[in-house]
């Protein structure tokens, strides 16, 4: 699992980007969660990273994984929140349930093109 000491900055790091990112989107009034500015700005990081050394962050990866490993376990919390406004939406589960099963194929889609577009797949 590692150390605390290797885990630290990257796991801080992902907090940090999450919380700018949120920063960005209120004062921007942007539709998109800050996580997923955040998140968009650390894949940036890190492909800039491969090709300068200067911008490297690869010491952040241990904590990164180590969240993305945790990620269950960090979502429980807000699936439990949404246990309090069941009534609500027990009244749009096909509309959700629909719009769940075309993301999840969206996402895998994407994911798999681009897996071979970066070079994945041989």
């Amino acid at each position: 699992m590692g150390s605390l000491a290797g885990n630290l900055p990257g796991a801080a790091l992902c907090c940090a980007l999450a919380t700018a990112g949120d920063w960005l989107a209120v004062r921007l009034g942007l539709p998109v969660p800050g996580a997923v500015i955040g998140l968009a700005v650390y894949l940036l990081w890190l492909l800039a990273g491969q090709h300068v050394a200067s911008s490297s962050i690869a010491w952040s990866r241990p904590g990164a994984a180590l969240l993305l490993r945790w990620l269950g376990a960090l979502i429980v919390p807000a699936l439990v929140g949404l246990s309090a406004y069941a009534a609500i939406l027990a009244g749009a589960l096909l509309p959700l349930v629909l719009l769940l099963i075309l993301t999840t194929v969206a996402t895998a889609l994407v994911t798999a093109g681009l897996y071979r577009l970066l070079g994945g797949a041989r």
